[in-house]
């Protein structure tokens, strides 16, 4: 007969090594007995039962099934370490990604602001001190480079962009008298901002200029009553400042402004996407470093599991089935002081108390 283990779906095949003769004649008697004598329901005999004793029994185990065959220890373990580690890098990516990504963002944000710093300080510094004290010294004159702050700033940063060529500076205004400071359409929608808004004092954030991502500044430039000299009327203008710009060449551009207007915007902006592009690489270097280190950490823990947990379970399995198939005289190892160990101890136990039930059934 065949039977099926319900712990390790071993197929377990049970053969009686008694001669057979015996169960077969007394079946014969029986049979015979039942054919001379008439049965009825209410004279049934009672069911003999076999008297057959079974002295041994020899078990043959089946090989594995392989479509049943579940995972190892070392699969199940590596498994869940990958599982672990993959779920371990997605959380520091993002993390990482973030924090590197906000740092970034924390520089480009600084650099802007010390650009807009250096234009409104060269600003101030030319009209409230250079333009006085040039006005004092010469009273009829009015001298471009010394007394325009807007020519001084701008002269000021072409010096600077020789150096850092990505970054930008721009008196954005509709109808400037410098070509180079006329206001594109996005400049010329935050300085409607601005004259919506008079409390609104800055704008900042990301743009697209041309190709590339920037973070861009922008401030209002509001007309005061010392602007009106040279930006309410022609006729009040400085001679200097009309010949430099051809206003008797119906150039009209930078008057007619009031007090109080919003004539433009002072506008700086600094490259983001190098800035970006660098802590995304920063992250990816980070998780490559921090997957290397896994690696390792894999090989190593794998070779102490091995040596440690699977080898000794290995073996106690292979005692086990030596047990199982009757060889008693296997050796096992009992040393040590672990869980395994213990195991073992108990495993020893129970071949000896197997042996002794086995031995005292024989006789």
């Amino acid at each position: 007969m065949k039977y099926r283990c319900k712990v390790c779906s071993h197929i377990i095949v049970a053969a009686d090594s008694r001669n057979e003769q015996d169960a077969e004649q007394n079946q014969a008697a029986e049979k015979k007995q039942l054919q001379t004598k008439p049965i009825d329901a209410g004279n049934r005999p009672p069911e003999t039962k076999s008297l057959t004793k079974k002295k041994t029994i020899n078990l043959n185990f089946a090989p594995d099934n392989p479509s049943t065959r579940s995972f190892g220890l070392r699969a199940k373990f590596n498994l869940a370490i990958c599982a672990v580690f993959l779920c371990a890098i997605i959380m520091l990516y993002f993390l990482a990604d973030s924090g590197l990504k906000k740092d970034a963002e924390n520089q480009v944000s600084e650099k802007a602001h010390l650009l807009m710093t250096t234009m409104e300080q060269s600003r101030d510094f030319t009209s409230k001190v250079i333009k006085p004290a040039l006005y004092q010294a010469l009273p009829d004159r009015f001298i471009v480079e010394g007394m325009s702050s807007s020519f001084c700033a701008r002269t000021i940063f072409d010096g600077i962009q020789e150096s850092y060529p990505q970054y930008y500076f721009k008196h954005a205004a509709p109808h400037p008298r410098n070509p180079i400071n006329q206001a594109d359409v996005f400049e010329m929608s935050i300085i409607e901002k601005f004259s919506a808004n008079p409390e609104l004092k800055a704008w900042q954030g990301y743009r697209i200029q041309g190709k590339e991502k920037v973070y861009c500044i922008m401030k209002p430039i509001v007309a005061e009553k010392r602007c009106m000299r040279c930006h309410s009327e022609p006729r009040l203008a400085p001679k200097e400042l009309l010949d430099r710009y051809e206003y008797r060449h119906g150039n009209e551009n930078g008057f007619h402004r009031s007090v109080g207007e919003v004539i433009g915007t002072l506008t700086v902006s600094v490259p983001a996407s190098v800035v970006v592009e660098n802590a995304r690489n920063k992250t990816m270097l980070f998780v490559k470093v921090i997957a290397l280190v896994f690696v390792l950490l894999v090989v190593v823990i794998n070779f102490l599991f091995s040596k440690m947990i699977l080898s000794p379970i290995k073996h106690l399995a292979n005692n086990a089935d030596d047990i199982s198939m009757g060889r008693f005289e296997t050796h096992i190892d009992t040393s040590g002081t672990d869980e395994i160990a213990k195991l073992a101890k108990a495993f020893n136990r129970m071949k000896v108390s197997i042996k002794m039930v086995i031995d005292h059934l024989a006789r």
